[in-house]
């Protein structure tokens, strides 16, 4: 019993020593598969200030699915139109602090908060006629911070870590708590699926190995060959033979070709679900990542809206934070006592198309209204235009109309 015991201790030791990523791609028996399958992205997952776990993300990052719904994440949270509002002196203030920085590609950098659970920036101020302004907002990977059990920020330095110092660190959290206070990647939901894909990616990969070329199998009706050169001579011949090639073997009534039934087919099956699986994971949809067979324009709608309230939420939480840190700095360490704040402008109008519904049935829509939602230039009193006539031609005002189709 003790000796099973110390076995038992013996092996999670050694387990705990092996790195994340070859671990996680390394099959062993069945009781070690599942239990690196398992546990083990678990135990990584509510630890993330290790070095295991960051290199566990990165590595999921180099998948293409992964990644581009990643991206599609980041492209519906930044095609959100956004804007410094309040007071017109406070806020060419701050525009004026940030005139040195590229302020749009800092924005897209604080989304990997959201694969590594947080992501931090550094701000460097320089003073110029008594005025703060941003130097550089520079990136900082999550690696190098340390949360204490109180809640401050430390930062890790080859001569010890420090205390984050006031008005220098900004950092984004996912989900936070007081037991996980480096917040939670988005990448935790789709692990189980992008683990059996690459398991299964191994799987076909060996099956290419084997069937690419199919094997063929000499047989032989009656009698037997004993001389074991003659069979070895027979089986190389049989190796030799290429596509559309032609050859007279001696020592043999027939040749089969051996094949599977299914081919790669069941393999594909599972890698589509696969990617099915992390796109739904990380953007909570399929259509915008995947080619649906069965994908209607109603359904794509649905699952475009449903990336677009997931991309609201995080615009949010980026906004409130950006409000709370960098504008407040600017605001106070220049004693600007005006408003200001960065907003994202979140969509609460009705569609397009049931406007123009509701105009064919009689609401009465401002014109400046249609012309600010179609992102259109209202025209100049007298100036030619296009429109549509009654006859459904294109006409141009004060002209014939014109049908350009």
């Amino acid at each position: 019993m003790k000796q099973k015991k110390d076995s038992k201790q013996k092996q999670t030791k050694d387990s705990k020593q092996l790195s994340a990523v070859s671990s996680l791609l390394k099959i062993g028996n069945s009781v070690q598969f599942t239990q690196q399958f398992l546990e083990l992205p678990t135990k990584l997952y509510s630890k993330p200030d290790t070095e295991e776990f960051y290199s566990l993300i990165e590595y999921m990052l180099l998948d293409a699915q992964v990644s581009a719904s990643f991206e599609a994440r980041k492209a519906a949270i930044l095609s959100i139109p956004h804007f410094f509002d309040g007071d017109e002196k406070a806020v060419d203030k701050v525009q004026y602090a940030l005139e040195e920085i590229d302020f749009e590609k800092d924005l897209e950098s604080a989304l990997n908060f959201l694969v590594f659970g947080s992501y931090y920036f550094v701000v460097n101020w320089k003073l110029e006629n008594n005025f703060f302004k941003i130097a550089s907002i520079d990136p900082a990977h999550p690696r190098y911070f340390r949360w204490t059990p109180k809640g401050e920020l430390y930062i890790k330095t080859p001569t010890g870590d420090h205390k984050a110092p006031p008005y220098r660190i900004i950092y984004f959290r996912r989900n936070p708590t007081p037991e996980n206070p480096y917040g939670e990647s988005i990448l935790k939901a789709c692990y189980p699926a992008w683990k059996l894909k690459y398991e299964t990616l191994n799987q076909v990969f060996a099956y290419q190995e084997k069937y690419a070329n199919p094997p063929l199998v000499g047989i032989k009706k009656e009698g037997d060959i004993d001389d074991e050169s003659k069979l070895r001579k027979i089986a190389e011949d049989l190796a030799s033979v290429k596509s559309g090639a032609t050859a007279f073997i001696q020592g043999v009534d027939d040749i089969k070709i051996i094949q599977t039934m299914s081919g790669t087919y069941s393999f594909t099956n599972i890698l589509n679900w696969c990617n099915e699986e992390i796109s739904r994971a990380i953007t909570k949809q399929t259509l915008t990542t995947n080619n649906s067979e069965t994908g209607t324009y109603a359904l794509g709608k649905v699952h475009q809206e449903t990336l677009e309230n997931i991309a609201i939420l995080d615009a949010k939480y980026i906004a409130r934070k950006l409000n709370i840190t960098l504008i407040r700095w600017i605001l106070e360490l220049n004693d600007i006592q005006e408003k200001c704040q960065f907003k994202f402008e979140i969509p609460n109008e009705a569609e397009l198309d049931d406007i123009f519904k509701a105009i064919d049935k009689g609401l009465k829509v401002p014109a400046s209204y249609l012309y600010r939602r179609l992102n259109v230039p209202e025209p100049e009193e007298g100036e030619e235009v296009i429109t549509n006539s009654p006859t459904q031609s294109i006409s141009l005002s004060g002209g014939k109309p014109v049908n350009f189709f």
